[in-house]
């Protein structure tokens, strides 16, 4: 079993500074859907806030202070609605409710506040960059899938082909790094 990570509050008035001196683009708060959701990050589970701010467009400044957020699809049948289980008995992280243009995703943060104990606690920004990547269809249809559940893991996923390539000429061509920004604060443990 997974423990949730103790994580240090961030304070949303400061990110709100953050956010508004460094965007270039539109901002939009988030009204629906719920108010967290969970990540993974470095083989543990968080909750990030989903009620923050969504910045599309967003500044180059602000593309290069953000962290990556890895949204790693799954692959489903056209016209599917609701909750999935996979043959392994995973359900993803966000499991088709909206809002979300990619309605059967995991999220994976590379690191959090609080992780005092890895080298990348100080890589965290509630400022997160959003990069979609999808698992194959023969992995995520597996009787044998695990979730990827650190940025650490990427790499092996991709050179084995449970990734699927998404990004055709890209230098990594199975992630695309958007210019969509979202503040998402890591939630402390309830």
């Amino acid at each position: 079993m997974r423990h949730r990570l103790h994580l240090v509050p961030l304070v949303c008035a400061a990110l709100g500074l953050l956010v508004a001196g460094l965007t270039g683009g539109p901002v939009a708060a988030l009204a629906a859907g719920p108010a967290s959701e969970t990540v993974y990050i470095q083989g543990d589970t968080a909750e990030i806030n989903t009620r923050a701010a969504v910045i599309f467009d967003a500044s180059a400044g602000l593309l290069q202070a953000a962290s990556p957020i890895y949204l790693i699809e799954f692959p489903v049948a056209p016209g599917t609605t609701g909750p999935i289980t996979l043959p392994s008995g995973y359900q993803p992280q966000h499991n088709g409710f909206p809002p979300s243009p990619i309605p059967y995703h995991d999220h994976v943060l590379i690191s959090a506040p609080g992780l005092a104990t890895s080298a990348t606690a100080g890589e965290y920004m509630a400022p997160l960059r959003v990069v979609p990547m999808r698992y194959s269809q023969t992995y995520a249809y597996s009787p044998a899938f695990a979730p990827i559940t650190s940025a650490e893991q990427i790499p092996g996923a991709e050179a084995t082909g449970k990734l699927e390539p998404i990004n055709p000429g890209a230098p990594d061509p199975y992630q695309v790094w958007t210019t969509t920004v979202l503040v998402r604060p890591v939630l402390p443990e309830r």
